[in-house]
């Protein structure tokens, strides 16, 4: 079973002042660095959706696989569909929507919501204490619907789906880093850009930044 895990980063990000996915998590990687190396982990190619400061976001991460969405401005369906798109044709049997600005969820509950889903035609999402979460993981027959869907958010083109959800202890899944009063509550510091991909490896060795507690930035539909 191949997965694709598409990380949307196509949003403006007007609260944040930076680009999401450029904006340092742990050990020096960036957020979407960070999510690839999660994924990754996870057994699971990674496709990174971008649109604004696209040319920035591939500077920055020049081995991930990125497409670039034209109509990010559109919402996040648009962006969603421009990665559907591009992992439907690299043949995935499972793909998982993730927003970049989640990057605390751990492999292992990754590896055990692949393990949940198996081979059903369904979808699955997490849920910690009751809060839904993410990634969102379709099959690729409701993937492949989606793609039809005419509405601008995810949730709303969800609305005639029936989405399984998997209780986790992993409080990564509903965290949502999107304001720079959460960056600073968890970090100690205003949001900051990552080191160029050169200067992460000097990095690697710093102690990472700390998980964020349960109960912190809830939401079930984050900024883009």
């Amino acid at each position: 079973m191949k997965a694709v895990a598409i990380i949307l980063a196509a949003g403006e990000a007007r609260r944040m002042a930076h680009p999401k996915a450029l904006i340092e998590h742990e050990g020096g990687r960036s957020f979407l660095q960070s999510l690839a190396s999660t994924f990754g982990k996870a057994g699971c190619a990674l496709l990174g959706v971008i649109g604004k400061d696209a040319e920035a976001v591939r500077e920055q991460h020049p081995a991930l696989m990125l497409v670039e969405s034209p109509r990010w401005q559109d919402g996040p369906m648009a962006s969603i569909k421009a990665g559907l798109e591009v992992a439907l044709e690299e043949g995935a049997d499972v793909v998982l929507l993730h927003p970049v600005d989640m990057p605390a969820v751990r492999a292992s509950t990754l590896k055990a919501l692949l393990k949940a889903m198996g081979e059903a035609d369904e979808a699955l999402r997490p849920e910690f204490e009751g809060a839904p979460g993410y990634p969102v993981m379709l099959s690729r027959g409701l993937a492949e619907q989606l793609m039809g869907s005419s509405v601008a958010q995810l949730d709303a083109a969800l609305q005639g789906v029936k989405v399984r959800r998997v209780s986790v202890k992993d409080p990564g899944v509903v965290v949502n880093i999107n304001t720079p009063e959460t960056y600073e509550r968890l970090f100690g510091m205003q949001p900051r850009l990552a080191p160029p991909p050169k200067r992460r490896a000097k990095k690697a060795g710093q102690a990472a930044l700390p998980i964020p507690p349960s109960g912190m930035e809830l939401s079930a539909a984050p900024e883009e």
